[in-house]
């Protein structure tokens, strides 16, 4: 009875990692299948994207449409503006949530919970209904068509829920850190630079890649605020690419599989970072 009860737990344990594989190679499929597709298409000459059944492999694989994108648009200048915006949106947001963060948790004063309140509820409202007070302000400020319109509106959206996340992870810094650097002499200021700052870097790095990726994908704002070549993000020159009558599909999942890299290998780098700080600012 006793040996036939450990096999019979040994089979559950071994269904349990087959049901558990399965599940993950299942999931894992799900995702990298239209990755898989724009990799494949990107590849194809323009004669192979309509043939019907579907080729799931290029017959004539060719780099044509890399060439062509690069030829006839300047992507490279859609790029630049895409990273400037974004890490200038990152840094000014990693920036102020941190200090923001960092008196909310430490500082205990009346209202403080209505004002991390008040950021969230920033959230509820959809973009989509701030577009044209965005439009109408920079119009107004001469901003209009420039990056810096894009970063403000950018730096705007992301500073709440960067704050709560930052606040979430300093919860987790225990307060006599910040109390034995004070007794040390250490001024306020410092408390934070010097002791809790390096404390905190895996919080910083998963507000910074959570930043850079929402600013790196946005496409809407950028559309209506920026109206020349020159100040195009990539997701507005990939938009371009529709045109009237026909689309160049090999050449848009060319486009597509250059401006997904940077956020890939930004996370690929940086994905443990992200993981430790968004679960720690969760679950406290």
């Amino acid at each position: 009875m006793g040996m036939a009860f450990l096999r019979y737990r040994r089979w559950l344990r071994t269904a349990d990692k087959l049901y558990t594989y399965a599940s993950l190679g299942l999931v894992t499929v799900f995702v990298l299948l239209p990755f898989f597709w724009i990799l494949s298409t990107s590849l194809k000459p323009e004669s192979e994207t309509f043939k019907f059944p579907v080729q799931w492999i290029p017959g004539k694989p060719t780099i044509a449409a890399y060439v062509e994108m690069w030829s006839h648009r300047p992507y490279g200048i859609y790029l630049l503006n895409s990273a400037f915006v974004a890490l200038a949106s990152m840094l000014i947001a990693v920036t102020v949530s941190s200090m923001s963060a960092y008196g909310l948790s430490r500082f205990r004063f009346r209202g403080s919970n209505w004002v991390l309140l008040a950021m969230m509820g920033t959230q509820m409202v959809p973009p989509m209904l701030l577009l044209i007070s965005y439009f109408k302000v920079m119009s107004a400020a001469g901003l209009f068509d420039t990056l810096w319109a894009l970063i403000i509106t950018y730096t705007a959206y992301l500073l709440p829920f960067s704050v709560w996340i930052m606040k979430g992870y300093l919860d987790t810094i225990p307060v006599d850190l910040d109390e034995a650097a004070l007794i040390d002499g250490c001024s306020p200021g410092n408390v934070f630079w010097r002791v809790i700052l390096p404390v905190i870097l895996p919080g910083i790095v998963a507000t910074a890649i959570f930043s850079f990726l929402l600013a790196w994908n946005e496409f809407t704002f950028a559309y209506v605020l920026t109206s020349s070549d020159k100040r195009y993000t990539i997701g507005v020159g990939i938009a371009y690419l529709f045109g009237e009558y026909s689309v160049a599909w090999n050449e848009l999942m060319a486009a597509g599989m250059v401006a997904s890299l940077p956020p890939i290998l930004l996370f690929f780098f940086a994905s443990k970072y992200l993981i430790s700080g968004l679960t720690a600012g969760a679950l406290k």
